[in-house]
């Protein structure tokens, strides 16, 4: 309708995913190599997360795009199918419907696929969109479907792709099978101001026009109604040229932006907008309040910050300073600082898109009977409570198992909460085995072990630019691997926090 009007060829904010307006910032370049290398490499499971409007569907169909014909792609958009109709809609993308009445049916013919696929040097990737929307049952028999494999290699890719919430849903302790099997965690964030007008630009360039359409200040009216979710700029934008050529404007100012606000907004919304107006103009009527009520605010404050800072240089609590503590809490404070014992229920795991096993030599006796249990033998977690920087703790592996041990998650709990919170920090992580196996073989279990603790830490908020996560394969141990206990001691994941550069 207005294309002619702003010299235009396409329509360039339509909400569809039209590959020709794909804008790759650097946030969606990494994710999308990061995404492309788990899928190409068989690392198991995936899992990209970001709120409504990011640009999750758009960063999908890019990675699809970017895929050869030597990989299957079962892309299910709507996970909410009882059990059957999922394998038949699995079953369907891959030719297989004809066979599929039961349960036993699809596994069988889906088994059969994927071994088929696999000898043709073939990939499979299923993509499960909207996972927010999956029951735990659904998740658990998708679980399973990573079970059919061989020895060597993971025979299927599961690409999880959900909001937010679903991070929540992949941390209860009734998924806990599941988590630590994604070994590739990515979350999208908005765009910022600049790449909210690079973004625009972009569109706009590959619709036929480099001219100068929104002002700067238009552009700022743009950022902030859409904090630079992609959806909202496109609605916002595309509005904005329409009202414009009703208007016979070559160039959109801001208070054409506003309009379209204006006119975007439902009820409720537009009652936010107006409370966050009126608490704005209170600024004004502060500056009127009476000299002798700022001074005793004032007074107040100095007084409360006095009792925080008093605290810390005197090493007690601020309770402490008006009376006793209970020791109770004291107790409990000094055992948050204690070395953890790994414990020996955690079952052994196989390895996901491992290369075949390379055995030096066959452990017999009580050293086999070690490493049948995947426990790891007196081997301690260490680490300060605080995290400062350059404080390192280690985390014990079982034998031939990427597995973390459950005793070890609140810890790494805490850690992610101190990272959140002191973001000039950035984390290491370095996988170790023992001396059994290949030296390949050692260096993926190694990289796998890091890469699951890695995984786990950005699950909860950490931006994986801030984790490196590497394979030592079987470098520095820290026993000699001619005793079980030595070889227990070098299973591990050293986990060390970087200090701030100077």
């Amino acid at each position: 309708m207005y294309l002619s009007h702003y010299h235009l060829q396409h329509m360039p904010f339509q909400i569809s995913s039209d590959p020709r307006f794909l804008w790759l910032g650097e946030k969606h370049k990494e994710a999308l190599a990061v995404l492309k290398y788990g899928v190409l490499n068989n690392q198991g499971f995936l899992l990209l997360t970001g709120d409504v409007g990011t640009g999750k569907t758009t960063l999908i169909n890019a990675l699809v795009n970017s895929l050869d014909s030597d990989t299957f792609v079962i892309n299910v958009t709507d996970p909410r199918l009882d059990k059957l109709d999922f394998f038949k809609l699995v079953a369907h993308s891959l030719g297989l419907e004809a066979k599929v009445r039961t349960k036993f049916d699809f596994i069988t013919s889906f088994g059969n696929f994927l071994h088929q696929a696999h000898e043709d040097q073939k990939g499979v990737l299923l993509i499960i969109d909207e996972a927010q929307k999956l029951s735990l049952d659904s998740l658990e028999e998708i679980r399973l479907l990573s079970n059919i494999e061989r020895q060597e290699t993971k025979l299927l890719n599961i690409f999880f792709i959900g909001q937010d919430e679903f991070n929540d849903t992949i941390t209860q302790s009734e998924c806990r099978a599941l988590r630590q099997r994604i070994t590739i965690v990515h979350h999208i964030e908005p765009l910022n101001e600049k790449e909210t007008v690079e973004y625009v630009n972009y569109r706009l360039d590959m619709a036929g026009t480099q001219r100068a359409i929104f002002t700067d200040r238009a552009f700022k009216e743009i950022y902030r109604f859409s904090r630079g979710y992609p959806r909202l700029i496109n609605i916002v934008c595309d509005r904005a040229l329409l009202i414009g050529y009703t208007d016979e404007l070559q160039t959109i100012p801001p208070k054409i932006i506003r309009e379209c606000v204006k006119d975007l907004r439902l009820p409720g919304e537009a009652r936010q907008q107006t409370f966050r107006e009126a608490v704005r103009r209170l600024g004004p009527s502060i500056r009127r309040v009476p000299k002798a009520a700022i001074w005793l605010s004032l007074v107040l404050l100095i007084v409360f910050f006095g009792y925080i800072i008093a605290s810390r240089f005197l090493g007690k609590p601020i309770g402490s300073l008006f009376g006793p503590t209970d020791r109770s809490q004291a107790r409990s404070a000094s055992k948050m600082a204690e070395t953890v014992e790994p414990s020996h229920s955690s079952p052994p795991t196989v390895l996901p898109a491992q290369p075949p096993r390379e055995i030096a030599s066959k452990p017999t006796g009580q050293e086999e009977k070690n490493q049948e249990t995947g426990s790891p033998t007196n081997v301690k977690t260490s680490g300060t409570g605080s995290f400062p920087g350059g404080s390192k703790w280690v985390i014990a592996f079982g034998y031939d198992t990427n597995e973390l041990p459950p005793e070890n998650l609140a810890k790494l709990d805490e850690l992610a909460a101190h990272m959140l919170l002191k973001t000039d920090l950035n984390i290491v992580i370095k996988g170790y085995t023992d001396s059994f196996g290949g030296n390949e073989y050692n260096r993926n279990l190694s990289a796998f072990r890091a890469n699951v603790v890695k995984s786990y830490l950005a699950g909860k908020g950490i931006h994986p630019t801030r984790i490196k996560a590497m394979g030592m394969g079987d470098a520095a141990p820290l026993m000699p691997n001619t005793t079980s206990e030595g070889r227990a001691a070098n299973r591990r994941v050293e986990i060390e926090v970087e200090a701030p550069k100077p």
